[in-house]
């Protein structure tokens, strides 16, 4: 019969791997520190499209902030993690907010998004300033520009009063400017995401003596 004493002493080397983990600033995908953050920058990606409601200058020009949010999701959780807040926080934002059907390649543009901007952190060059800005610089060409373009170019019928470019250039040509800004804003959080430990370490050179 395991008295007590005999079940603790039995737990407690499980119980302290585990407490080192929880205190573990490295993310690790489908621990409970990788899913808090996940769930953290989903609800703050819907907060930045309802304030980005707020912000709509013109037709246009909308000023929103959740690419911050995409950008430092897909760097510090991984192309999973990257992919899923963006799809989730993309959903309950039509969901929340709706303006009309949900548009699968609209979601599907915005999913690979956090894709590639996991991707663009696993480039082995050592700034992570370069790193953010080839994410955003990327992921505006093929997502914002790109995919989204498409989706809403098609899906309200655009493509019968004008060329894919016209449409492009009337309602999505300051897209790269939005671009710009939320890049400068996720790159002025480095300093906060490497005291965190969030993002991925920079492997530098070990100096060989001759």
């Amino acid at each position: 019969m395991i008295n007590s004493n005999d079940q603790q002493e039995i737990a407690t080397p499980d119980d302290k791997t585990h407490a080192r983990k929880v205190r573990t600033q490295k993310l690790e995908f489908g621990t409970t520190k990788w899913l808090t953050y996940a769930a953290m920058f989903t609800a703050l990606a819907v907060a930045m499209k309802f304030i980005g409601q707020f912000l709509t200058l013109t037709d246009s020009f909308k000023i929103t902030l959740i690419y911050v949010v995409w950008l430092i999701a897909g760097a510090t959780l991984g192309v999973f993690g990257g992919g899923a807040v963006c799809f989730a926080s993309d959903v309950l934002g039509a969901i929340i907010f709706p303006t009309g059907a949900i548009n699968p390649l609209l979601i599907l543009g915005n999913t690979v998004y956090g894709v590639i901007a996991a991707l663009a952190f696993r480039i082995p060059i050592k700034s992570n300033i370069a790193k953010f800005i080839i994410a955003g610089a990327v992921c505006t060409v093929i997502c914002t520009c790109g995919i989204n373009t498409l989706a809403i170019y098609y899906s309200y019928s655009y493509y019968k009063v004008m060329s894919v470019w016209q449409y492009f250039v009337a309602y999505r040509i300051m897209q790269p400017v939005v671009a710009v800004i939320n890049i400068v804003v996720a790159v002025t959080m480095i300093p906060l995401l490497n005291r965190l430990k969030l993002l991925p370490p920079i492997k530098r050179k070990k100096n060989t003596a001759t």
